[in-house]
């Protein structure tokens, strides 16, 4: 249920102008196109910037950041001047302005040639405004042949198009967006459905966004081209649910249409249902990723950060996500084609004619550690599968370089961190599943590394910075897009209880290796540190649970985890402790779009970053505790709103656009990856890499504000070890218990 909802326009408002908003009847009379009258106007301007940003570009019927004029800065009136060809009656005006997400014009005014001077147009004055796209009612038909836009404003004029029609039009009409670019067009006289742009998988959850559909309005499933209705229902708190649907496998797809009230019939983008559609679609893509970010090896000569993979971070998951991906399905993992080949890479990176761009923080050594790892330790299975090779990578990195530093100026000094040290656990977990593909020797070594480095790195102890006295508040990180520094917790650097799944992991190593005494240590510690989130952490407060960033659901599934496994042994009132979780998580979620907000005051979001990781990692938090929920409502719950947070991720959200900026790397039933893009050859390079999710929607653009400002628009390989783990609890749900894969590693 959605309570106590307002919204925020998708276009703000501006004084002295009319803004089309959708229920209102408008456009060309029945059975006629409505035409852009200024499409191919004789233009004439004040001044231009440079030739690719001609005046011609305004009226050539495309929206985008390339199509536009951009004026010089030095008039203190610039103006745009269109000659119609003959007189026009004109009643409406749409006017596209800024670059990117920003820079729209905040003053400008519409002039008409007649009687010998040009006269202002009533009713299309413009100041004080903010928004991108602005559709203009005049106040009275005015009929012209020659039309100006004039505007005040100190820096250049960006127009990215001037459209005119003789009758008032919805925003959107008679221009094409052009996909990819910051600007949004939507049509407001229609309905319109946001959802997950790939697909659902046909058990799961089905759900969808129609954000400005009033309660009542139906909705219809259709087979891409069919005419029939597959399924129907009815919009409620601007959701529509067909949950129910459940076919066969079709290798055809769906579109949803709504319908209703005074709106225009609206329709989805493609989508398919599969059974295991995010199996097919997701996991593939996932390993590619892990492959191609690898530092050095991988699709770019570079180690930003100097760990394992570019980017990564002494924090990140990426072993511990690989082992539960492989655990939750190793029929799956064995069937992907092996890309890796060990030998091949030694090759390439020990040649005297191999360039390693060093031109990075932190990657000091790190071609000394690479060649290391290839001269000292034994090889894995040549036939091994790619998840295994990459947990050879990750730890044999490690082993030979395993001091580390955050580089995004972190507090803490480069040292052996805890949170490294606790990634060896999940391959020595899992042994008896990966011991086919990898050498003895192998083991033996990362064995001896934790020998050495667990309680001296920090793994039993309880670490000061999961106190929330420690935490800073939203107004101590207020930058426009903050990405390094102390940032706690909203970097994710330190997650309450990350220690406790992997000192349970332990337990059981030591357990199957007759260390009875060890194993105690280690069961111990994460009974304590279980203990000591349940006296401290409280839940209300969103610094304890989202303000974690992609790395909240270290907390949540070793808590899910130690109740799953050990249930004897766990602290009482975990369960209660969990149970709680899941209500304010459910709270916070109460909303058109089912997405967990960051609080229920000002902040949808993670204040002031990107977050595509939360998101990703949210599915394993909420899946996790529904497996250890006892009320069925609140299961069901918890798993609508699980789903709900990975479609998301690919289009169910107030922008209609998917995380991946790159779509066509890895994403291909995507029909909208992120419209903004960090630069090429900067830090990570993940532009070079596949699978890639690059950013989502920030507070600015919530609850239905499309054309708000974007958040920081780079991916990290820390969001996509979330998504890992993300998809590797999906497939557990799938089993039914949580439980049935992962306890193999016990055996």
């Amino acid at each position: 249920m959605m309570r106590n909802m307002t919204y925020r326009p998708f276009l703000l408002a501006a004084s002295a102008m009319t803004i089309l908003l959708a229920g209102q009847s408008f456009g060309a009379p029945a059975g006629e196109s409505p035409v852009n009258l200024a499409l191919r106007a004789k233009v004439s301007v004040s001044s231009t910037y440079e030739p690719r940003y001609a005046a011609e570009k305004a009226v050539d019927g495309v929206v985008s950041d390339d199509s536009r004029w951009l004026s010089r800065q030095d008039a203190s009136r610039k103006w745009i001047e269109l000659d119609l060809g003959q007189p026009r009656a004109l009643r409406c005006a749409h006017v596209y302005s800024g670059w990117e997400s920003d820079s729209a014009m905040e003053a400008f005014s519409l002039e008409y040639w007649r009687d010998g001077q040009w006269q202002a147009i009533p009713g299309a004055r413009v100041s004080g405004n903010t928004s991108l796209e602005l559709a203009m009612a005049f106040e009275n038909e005015v009929t012209a042949q020659r039309v100006r836009l004039v505007s005040p404003d100190r820096g250049p004029v960006r127009l990215r198009e001037l459209a005119l029609f003789s009758a008032n039009e919805p925003l959107g009409t008679g221009v094409t967006l052009q996909v990819g670019q910051a600007g949004l067009s939507l049509p407001q006289n229609r309905h319109l459905v946001a959802l997950n742009q790939v697909g659902y998988n046909t058990a799961a959850p089905k759900r969808f966004t129609a954000p400005v559909s009033p309660d009542g309005s139906m909705f219809e499933i259709r087979a891409v081209g069919g005419a029939a209705a597959l399924f129907s229902g009815v919009i409620r708190d601007h959701i529509g649910n067909f949950s129910a649907f459940q076919p066969a496998d079709q290798s055809h797809e769906y579109v949803v249409r709504v319908s209703g009230g005074t709106l225009a019939l609206g329709e989805s983008d493609p989508f398919s249902i599969r059974r295991h559609l995010w199996e097919e679609q997701f996991w593939q893509t996932a390993v590619d990723f892990m492959i191609d970010s690898r530092s050095v090896v991988g699709s770019h000569p570079s180690a930003y950060g100097g760990c394992p993979w570019r980017d990564g971070t002494y924090y990140a998951y990426e072993v511990p996500s690989l082992v539960l991906m492989y655990l939750s399905h190793p029929d799956r993992v064995k069937a992907m084609p092996v890309q890796m080949n060990w030998g091949r890479d030694k090759a390439r990176v020990l040649a005297p004619d191999f360039k390693f761009d060093a031109n990075n923080p932190h990657s000091e050594g790190v071609m000394d550690a690479v060649r290391r790892y290839y001269t000292e330790l034994e090889p894995p299975n040549p036939k091994a599968p790619d998840v295994v090779q990459l947990i050879h990578w990750g730890l044999g990195y490690y082993l030979v370089n395993p001091s580390t530093r955050d580089p995004s100026r972190d507090p803490l000094p480069k040292q052996i961190h805890s949170q490294t040290v606790e990634q060896f656990a999940y391959l020595l977990y899992a042994w008896p599943e990966l011991k086919a593909w990898l050498p003895q020797s192998f083991h033996d070594r990362c064995r001896e590394f934790v020998t050495k480095h667990w309680k001296s790195s920090g793994v039993l102890a309880i670490d000061p910075e999961w106190d929330m006295k420690s935490y800073l508040t939203p107004q101590q990180i207020a930058e426009p897009n903050p990405t390094g520094g102390r940032l706690h917790p909203y970097k994710g650097r330190h997650a309450p209880g990350h220690t406790i799944q992997p000192n349970l992991l332990m337990h059981v190593v030591a357990r199957r290796e007759n260390r009875p005494e060890e194993a105690d240590v280690y069961l111990r510690a994460a009974r304590e540190h279980t203990q000591w989130i349940m006296d401290n952490l409280d839940w209300t407060d969103p610094r304890t649970t989202k303000g974690h960033r992609m790395s909240e659901q270290k907390t949540m599934t070793g808590l899910v985890w130690f109740l799953q496994h050990h249930p004897e042994n766990a602290p009482p009132g975990l369960q209660r402790k969990i149970h709680e979780w899941a209500q304010v998580a459910i709270q916070r979620s109460a909303n058109l779009w089912d997405f967990r907000r960051y609080d229920l005051e000002e902040h949808w979001t993670i204040p002031g970053l990107n977050e595509p990781g939360n998101l990703a990692g949210f599915t394993a938090v909420a899946l996790a505790a529904a497996w250890v929920e006892p009320d069925a409502q609140t299961r069901r719950r918890l798993e609508e709103i699980a789903f709900a947070q990975m479609d998301n991720l690919f289009g169910r959200n107030p922008r209609f656009a998917a995380a991946p900026h790159k779509p066509e790397k890895g994403f291909p039933l995507v029909e909208r990856g992120w419209p903004r893009g960090f630069p090429d050859n900067v830090c990570a390079r993940l532009e070079t890499t596949r699978g890639s999710l690059s950013a989502s929607p920030g507070t600015e653009m919530y609850p239905f504000n499309p054309g708000g400002k974007f958040r920081h628009p780079e991916g990290w390989v820390n969001f996509n070890a979330a998504w890992n783990v993300g998809l590797a609890y999906v497939r557990w749900h799938e089993l039914g218990s949580g439980r049935v894969r992962a306890q193999q590693g016990a055996k």
